[in-house]
């Protein structure tokens, strides 16, 4: 018999409370600049800064089984919504052999006015979101010789939930 999925429960996401994985971007703002500090910190290896417009055109329905995590080694990775939607950011740390502590697991939805950036090696699930199409703008730094992208599956099943009063 296949273990029970561990549940996540969806909270919404401030700056303090994800804090120890990166930076909630206020898009609500009305100065004329806004900055990002943080979105292109990288190593030295990561020498080329690339920014693109992310298309999602399908949305999930929750609750959802989460299949995979990925993490950024070289590069923080920043995600801010062009259209207005919100989006799932769903967290954790590495253990002491560097794959997802699962006992830091974490699941914020995103407000329309927020965007992220995540820190190196920050454990993170792809970009999804709960109303499509979605379009952001996405950046990110790059090494000339590969590794920016690791991909682990779960190896333990997780459970996002529907969160009971989203207007909390």
């Amino acid at each position: 018999m296949p273990p029970s999925p561990i549940p996540l429960p969806i909270e919404p996401l401030t700056p303090e409370a994800f804090r120890p994985f990166g930076e909630v971007v206020s898009l609500a703002s009305s100065a004329r600049r806004n900055q990002v500090s943080t979105a292109f910190d990288r190593t030295s290896e990561a020498v080329e800064p690339r920014l693109w417009v992310a298309t999602v055109t399908q949305a999930v329905q929750l609750p959802l089984e989460l299949k995979a995590l990925e993490r950024h080694p070289f590069s923080t990775q920043t995600f801010l919504p062009v259209n207005g939607c919100g989006f799932l950011v769903v967290v954790c740390h590495a253990d002491a052999d560097g794959e997802p502590d699962l006992a830091t697991l974490r699941a914020f939805e995103a407000a329309p006015d927020q965007g992220v950036t995540y820190a190196r090696n920050v454990w993170h699930h792809g970009l999804t979101v709960l109303q499509a199409p979605a379009k952001f703008v996405v950046c990110m730094s790059f090494t000339a010789s590969g590794g920016d992208d690791i991909f682990v599956p779960m190896r333990a099943p997780v459970l996002l939930l529907a969160r009971e009063n989203r207007n909390a």
